[in-house]
């Protein structure tokens, strides 16, 4: 039995952490795996059918964050607030919506909110998520899709009283505009704002864009999936989704990218955290500020609290066999996170020389998505050739990304190689 030695490090692993605005490239300071991109519709499709992806992937420099090592989340935004008056629908779906919807200047800023019930907004929406998927949904570098597309910054509400008021499509509506999300990214975990029918039936996550916040993410994102809720805007009852963290992500950004993570706050956002199974945060997220500030140690806490944190315990395999015969291993391993690992990657056992070669490998049939917050159990078959040679390797491990087939993930334990494999002990083969 080998019990390898647990790190604290902070991980910086795929899928999890902090996510940066992929527009900022000289702003990221701290270390991300993720970074994000809202899509406004009038970058997307200027011109009807005229789709301009190349000034998409400029602006958000995909070229640089595939290099950096990174992925990106994708939002199609058709309102976001700002400081003047201005549309994010492209001028041609203006004019062929009939100019239907409401020029705004609120508490939220400055915009134009289209008219959602308009069949050529909701037929022309279905042809561009269309074309969006046709391009992205098997491009390995996409790492989820969140549903915005209604609502103001696509986060499904409009303002709901006062003079600004601006009335909030209803479920048979807003069901036409998940359609396409569901019918053309079939290679992709799909978020949704809140629970809703749709987002139940098809097993997304949800993102919560006011993390932080009691009030918003205790009282609302958290008890709306762990109890359901009716809807303030549409008075439609939404069901409860408690369980949707365990197969699709919980994400979202905090509500202020700095005020939880201090000492004050960070116990509260811990707990948050840790109830609502959070893996990734933003791009209202402190990933701009130096490395080594004075928040550097609530930055490291929080980032080891979520998304997934995986620990080999302790592994078991024979210490001696002959060439021919099969090494059987047996993991157990705990996850420390408060969220599982959202993709089929294969666990890979590996046998290697003194020279670091790689003599024998087989890919387990594990399924790592299994690895919930807890403990979970790997029994792992390596065949040794018969042509293997006498002598003393080494046993490794390792998940591996099968985009590149290299060491993807790494483990909070000692014993890790160049390669990006672990050590878990010594073979003798006799």
């Amino acid at each position: 039995m080998n019990y390898p030695v647990e790190i604290g490090a902070v991980l910086n692993n795929p899928y999890t952490g902090f996510v940066a605005d992929a527009r900022d490239i000289e702003r990221v300071k701290q270390k991300v795996t993720l970074v994000h991109a809202n899509l406004t519709w009038r970058d997307l499709e200027p011109e009807e059918g005229v789709y301009d992806f190349a000034a998409i992937e400029e602006k958000f420099n995909f070229s640089y964050w595939k290099n950096y090592g990174a992925r990106i989340v994708l939002r199609v935004v058709l309102d976001y607030p700002g400081t003047e008056s201005h549309m994010d629908i492209p001028d041609w779906l203006y004019e062929k919506i009939g100019e239907k919807g409401t020029w705004y200047n609120s508490d939220y800023g400055m915009g134009f909110s289209p008219e959602y019930n308009s069949p050529d907004l909701i037929a022309a929406h279905k042809k561009l998520i269309a074309e969006l998927a046709s391009r992205y949904n098997k491009d390995p570098f996409i790492a989820f899709i969140q549903l915005g597309s209604i609502g103001h910054w696509g986060e499904w509400h409009t303002m709901d009283s006062g003079p600004g008021y601006i009335p909030f499509p209803v479920r048979q509506v807003t069901d036409q505009y998940i359609a396409p999300y569901v019918q053309s990214f079939t290679n992709k975990l799909l978020l949704m704002r809140r629970p809703t029918q749709a987002a139940a039936k098809y097993g997304m996550g949800l993102y919560n864009d006011a993390f932080g916040k009691h009030e918003s993410t205790i009282n609302g994102f958290l008890d709306w999936y762990t109890n359901g809720y009716t809807s303030w805007l549409t008075r439609e009852e939404e069901p409860a989704m408690p369980d949707f963290w365990t197969t699709a992500p919980s994400g979202g950004e905090f509500s202020d990218p700095e005020r939880y993570l201090q000492n004050s706050t960070i116990t509260e956002s811990l707990t948050q955290a840790k109830l609502t199974h959070v893996s990734w945060l933003g791009p209202a997220a402190p990933w701009y500020l130096e490395p080594g500030g004075t928040m550097q140690g609530n930055i490291d806490k929080f980032l080891k609290s979520i998304g997934y944190r995986f620990v080999i315990q302790k592994a078991v395999y024979e210490k001696e066999r002959k060439p021919g015969e099969t090494l059987h291993v047996r993991l157990i391993a705990v996850n420390r996170g408060n969220a599982p690992f959202y993709f089929k990657w294969p666990l890979e056992i590996s046998l290697v020389n003194t020279l670091g070669e790689v003599e024998a490998t087989v890919r387990s049939s594990t399924d790592i998505r299994k690895w919930q917050p807890g403990t979970s159990n790997a029994t792992v078959y390596l065949a040794l050739p018969k042509s293997l040679a006498a002598g003393k390797y080494s046993v490794q491990f390792a998940i591996l990304d099968p985009d590149t087939g290299n060491p993807g993930v790494d483990f909070a334990i000692q014993g890790r190689q160049k390669d990006g494999r672990y050590l878990l002990g010594t073979l003798l083969v006799k």
